[in-house]
């Protein structure tokens, strides 16, 4: 039939009834409402008349819905129902939306349902999934948004620490994603190519430390001994903030403020020369706040040597501590450092990067680096307060 013009589908619009318009499409036209697009076809499956609704006019054009019936037309011509392949597409575009929104945490939870009849117990599920936490803010991401970079960026410091823990975080993204794969979630497996990259750490040799769990014992010898006050009270300053030795030994009264609990160290006293902030716990102002009544007008430093309080504590101070207490060559000042660290990832809740952080470790990913100054704060400050807590 000769196809009609926009401007005669303008004046049926006005009258009521179902207009043929074209080859299977009518313009619908009732005393009531607005006037809608109709395709009316036989289906090639059951070989009954349907009707499938095109839209409403004026909203959708003459020259559009003529595009939409000439592409249902070729549907028919290929054997297909034109109303089954429209709800076949809007399937797949609700489950490809669904599939954008899946995050790691939810396919986690759904893959530990999946296996639970066969794990030992359910203590073993819920270990299963608390270990996928350290992933940070990866575990609520969509799953199709994490890529290999990303995940490497968080098991990598945890495997140095954690290589067990973290290798086996890894194996489980692994399995999560392969079983989304074959459900059509995701298409690849950003942890297959972490595989022979989280490796044991070499043993090297470190600083002497004690076990984290002596800690609060060793603590409470360095307060009963009969060490000089600076001494007694820096050592356990030193511990309390998980400092290097020099750090402390030259911090003066102007990196502090006691009213906001931050001892500032400038750039040219740290190791990676970068300014690091230190959250103070209550028993760490407690020290300063002792201190200060020894402060004079001729020094400035935190902790100055009782001999002469123009110069700091000797470097030797802690080594010469630990010998009277009968721990020289057994622990060392720094390696209370590594105290802390086990500590916290052994006991505390706190993230890798957190404690990264909180020991003032260069991040050499720059926008990691930034992250870390500007939104691990709060975090840091409880992690100060829970490892000053324990000790003290």
């Amino acid at each position: 039939m000769k196809r009609i013009t926009a401007a005669q589908v303008e004046r049926l619009a006005k009258q009521a009834g179902r207009h043929h318009v074209d080859d299977n499409l009518y313009l619908d036209v009732k005393a009531r409402g607005r006037p809608s697009w109709l395709f009316r076809y036989v289906s090639p499956i059951t070989a009954r008349r349907r009707d499938m609704s095109l839209g409403v006019y004026p909203q959708v054009t003459l020259a559009f819905v003529n595009e939409r019936a000439s592409k249902w037309r070729a549907v028919i011509a290929e054997g297909r129902d034109p109303i089954d392949v429209r709800d076949e597409l809007k399937a797949a575009a609700k489950q490809q939306e669904a599939h954008k929104a899946l995050t790691l945490r939810k396919a986690a939870i759904d893959f530990v349902e999946f296996k639970r009849h066969s794990w030992r117990n359910d203590k073993h599920a819920a270990q299963w999934l608390n270990s996928l936490e350290h992933l940070g803010a990866l575990f609520d991401q969509p799953m199709l948004a994490i890529e290999s970079p990303a995940l490497f960026a968080v098991l990598e410091p945890l495997n140095v620490h954690k290589h067990e823990t973290a290798t086996r975080i890894r194996q489980r993204v692994e399995a999560v994603y392969n079983r989304e794969m074959l459900r059509g979630a995701v298409k690849h497996n950003p942890a297959v190519a972490l595989r022979g990259h989280l490796p044991a750490p070499a043993k090297k040799q470190n600083f002497a430390s004690l076990p984290w769990k002596d800690a609060p014992g060793f603590v409470k010898r360095l307060r009963d001994s009969d060490l000089s006050q600076s001494t007694r009270l820096a050592f356990e300053f030193l511990i309390l903030t998980a400092s290097r030795t020099s750090e402390v030994i030259h911090a003066t009264w102007d990196e502090v403020d006691l009213d906001s609990g931050v001892w500032t160290i400038s750039a040219s006293r740290m190791k990676a020369a970068e300014s690091h902030d230190v959250p103070l716990c209550g028993r760490a102002i407690e020290i300063l706040e002792a201190m200060s009544v020894q402060r004079g007008e001729r020094w400035n430093w935190l902790f100055p040597s009782p001999q002469r309080r123009v110069q700091p504590i000797s470097n030797n101070a802690f080594l010469s501590a630990l010998d009277r207490m009968g721990l020289r060559g057994k622990v060392t000042a720094h390696g209370f450092r590594s105290t802390f660290s086990t500590w916290a990832y052994e006991s505390s809740h706190a993230r890798s990067e957190v404690i990264e952080a909180a020991l003032a470790h260069r991040e050499l990913n720059a926008v990691k680096a930034a992250y870390s100054r500007a939104d691990y704060w709060d975090q840091r400050v409880e992690l100060a307060k829970s490892w000053g807590q324990f000790v003290a």
